[in-house]
């Protein structure tokens, strides 16, 4: 015995749990998390200058797993807080769960079995649900055949359509969320969001990232990602101030990053990232702006120190949409919110048995099927 102490192995999954006054949902977050079937993982909490008893509950599990570790520190987002979790992982593959959502027992396990192999993937991918208002769900899975994905397949099957499919307008074949895939660490390490000022599409702008820059991809039809969208932390709930300014920040680094790159097959696709983000800019004027008037006033004056024209690129979009696009740039803002407000109305109060119609941005209507 030479007295040295045994190295453990470093575990083959990192789990990061970025959270932020999550005290209301973070057990049951965690709870999913410990009770794995698959037990070969460590647990890092990231408590993001929470102020709510996030920070003690955090330290308790710590306290009883030694699997858990906690990072408490100043809250600068997402993003970051993210990042400090990945800067602190030691397993070969990283996932990542919000702090009010949850996973399914079997994830783990389910990934294992894919990425534990002499030649694995570096993603992971898998179906969600997303937890509605009411307490329903609305479960999105892999349309297309589940199995492993060559970069040339990739290429010509999964890149054209990544955000939205052209043909029947629906949401892409890949989401924009990190909680639906497992990414081996070393491809998270050289595409993680380096813009720490994003505080929405900061996961989409690292997702598509690494889908985009990974060699194979596993995409698997099982659902095993729980989103809960409309807890009282979420932050659909809350007023963005600088939300048209993130939206056309994210546009730019994604240009940066994958725009333009071996391919311009993403260059349509992140027009209309950047075009979503403004027009929700809008959506958000309506459910909590004072009035059309300040709300119009403002919205013009962003786009005035925008100085750009358009005021979002093009290419890629449908008419509809590059003609909203042409009525702010000319500022034409209260006509913009009054069309939204319009289509807003009309959406929501039309309800046929089962299916909902939803919006999603300007022009767009989406039937989705409730189980």
């Amino acid at each position: 015995m030479d007295g040295k102490e045994e190295v453990p192995a470093p575990p083959f999954f990192s789990v990061i749990v970025p959270t932020y006054n999550n005290g209301h949902e973070l057990t049951k977050c965690i709870g999913s998390i410990l009770g794995q079937s698959y037990t070969d993982f460590e647990l890092i909490l990231i408590d993001d200058g929470s102020t709510d008893e996030t920070p003690g509950i955090c330290d308790r599990f710590a306290q009883q797993d030694k699997r858990v570790k906690v990072i408490h520190k100043r809250n600068e987002g997402a993003a970051a807080a993210r990042n400090e979790g990945l800067f602190h992982a030691a397993g070969k593959y990283v996932g990542f769960v919000d702090g009010d959502d949850w996973i399914a027992k079997q994830l783990l396990k389910e990934a294992a079995q894919v990425l534990d192999s002499d030649d694995p993937p570096d993603i992971f991918i898998f179906g969600y649900s997303m937890i509605q208002e009411n307490g329903q769900s609305v479960s999105y899975l892999w349309p297309g055949r589940s199995g492993l994905y060559s970069k040339e397949q990739l290429e010509k099957e999964v890149y054209p359509n990544m955000y939205r499919t052209g043909i029947t307008m629906r949401m892409g074949l890949v989401s924009g969320s990190l909680g639906d895939k497992i990414i081996a660490r070393k491809l998270l390490m050289e595409h993680c969001c380096k813009e720490p000022s994003l505080f929405i599409f900061e996961d989409l702008v690292c997702a598509y990232e690494c889908v985009y820059h990974a060699k194979q991809v596993y995409f698997s039809s099982q659902n095993m990602y729980f989103y809960n969208r409309f807890s009282a932390s979420s932050m659909h709930r809350r007023y963005h101030a600088d939300l048209f300014e993130n939206s056309r920040i994210a546009g730019q680094y994604l240009r940066t990053h994958i725009g333009g790159l071996d391919s311009s097959v993403m260059d349509g696709q992140i027009n209309k990232i950047e075009f979503d983000g403004i027009v929700s800019a809008l959506y958000q004027e309506i459910q909590f702006g004072s009035s059309f008037r300040q709300s119009s006033l403002l919205i013009k004056e962003k786009i005035k120190k925008a100085n750009r024209f358009p005021i979002c690129p093009m290419k890629g979009l449908k008419w509809y949409e590059r003609s909203y696009v042409l009525l702010l740039s000319f500022r034409l803002v209260y006509l913009s919110l009054l069309l939204a407000k319009t289509l807003t109305v009309m959406v929501n109060g039309w309800k046929k048995g089962k299916y909902i119609m939803t919006k999603n941005m300007v022009g767009r209507l989406i039937w989705k099927e409730y189980p």
